[in-house]
């Protein structure tokens, strides 16, 4: 009896002692010869296997060398889900117009699946625009600006767009997957208050998956106060960046410091068991692994009260201009209607100057 009591004493020290620790997935985007050259660090795989960690894997390709690196994970037993990507040249990210290409991605992903007797997870779909209007905003700017008009009177393309994606996870699910999605924070500004503005705009779609994770990058975002008001229950959540990912027309993205993210994980730790880091090759560069697991989950987080008011502030100038541009055409007479009032003012102004002379 006192001998169960002390193991029972036991168990519960050890549950309360990790209850604040949160499970950690990092992304890993990389082509795949440096892919394969990252995996090749038998004390990485090591380390990934004793912190519990699982790896979602961006998957470019389907070549041979990938395969025996993925074939090597699965015998290590870490969790690896598929984040399907596709060509640059076809958007990349799975994007409003280029569902049939994700469907053919998914057919040729399953078949190098079942040749191979890979084992996955999960399957992540990354909801965000379009490799090829990224490169534009940089090398030509007003011809995207006039492209995203034209897509505010597409209502067309997004119902398509959605149907084609929801037919997809559907199968994916049949298939026996659980679907997990990548989306971009300011979607839940759209769906509070019902457009389809932001959608249009960036040739995006919103599918409901059975696991959803923002990406809450404060490298992005410069404001932590993202991660409370974006975190959805019982869902996991994205942190970074750390580093890596695409390179844009010689663009990389802005990558965090080790004290930011781990006030971030603190902050993401009281909302969520489970969190997501992009992206793991750089973490591993910067030493960030080993500092990961040395963190004191029980210590108060920080306070970012100022953070979170003043996001909320953000929020409400977001859903005044979503519902602005969800009104394209009334959007337009107005700005007509003020252009032709200046220039309207200026030529009364330059006649006045005229005749005063």
């Amino acid at each position: 009896m006192k001998k169960s009591l002390i193991i029972l004493l036991l168990l519960i020290f050890f549950n309360l002692s990790f209850a604040g620790k949160p499970m950690f997935s990092f992304f890993c985007e990389l082509p795949a010869k440096q892919f394969n050259e990252l995996f090749s660090d038998s004390a990485l795989i090591g380390q990934l296997v004793k912190m519990q960690v699982s790896v979602r894997i961006g998957l470019h390709d389907f070549s041979p060398e990938r395969t025996l690196t993925i074939q090597k994970l699965n015998q290590s037993g870490i969790p690896i889900v598929a984040w399907l990507l596709l060509p640059e040249e076809d958007g990349y990210w799975f994007n409003m117009y280029n569902g049939e290409k994700a469907v053919k991605r998914y057919a040729g992903f399953k078949s190098w699946t079942a040749e191979n007797q890979l084992k996955w997870d999960g399957i992540g779909i990354d909801l965000e625009p379009d490799m090829n209007d990224a490169k534009l905003a940089i090398s030509q700017p007003w011809k995207l600006a006039w492209k995203a008009y034209k897509r505010l009177y597409d209502t067309h393309s997004l119902k398509e767009g959605k149907a084609i994606y929801q037919m997809l996870i559907s199968t994916m699910k049949a298939d026996g997957y659980l679907v997990e999605s990548y989306i971009m924070p300011f979607i839940y500004e759209e769906r509070a208050k019902k457009t389809t503005s932001l959608q249009k705009l960036l040739g995006i779609v919103d599918i409901e998956t059975d696991k959803e994770i923002p990406m809450a990058y404060t490298s992005l975002f410069d404001n932590p106060g993202i991660i409370p008001l974006y975190h959805q229950d019982k869902m996991p959540i994205a942190l970074g960046s750390t580093g890596g990912g695409v390179v844009i027309e010689g663009i990389e993205l802005k990558s965090m410091s080790w004290d930011k993210l781990e006030r971030d994980i603190l902050i993401a730790s009281k909302l969520t068991g489970e969190i997501h880091i992009f992206c793991l090759e750089t973490s591993v560069q910067k030493g960030f692994l080993t500092k990961i697991e040395s963190i004191d989950f029980d210590q108060k987080e920080p306070d970012i009260q100022t953070s979170i008011a003043k996001q909320k502030k953000m929020n409400g100038t977001v859903r005044f201009i979503l519902i602005i541009l969800d009104h394209p055409f009334i959007l337009t007479i107005v700005i007509l209607a003020m252009v032709i009032t200046v220039v309207w003012g200026l030529y009364r102004l330059g006649k006045a100057i005229i005749k005063k002379n």
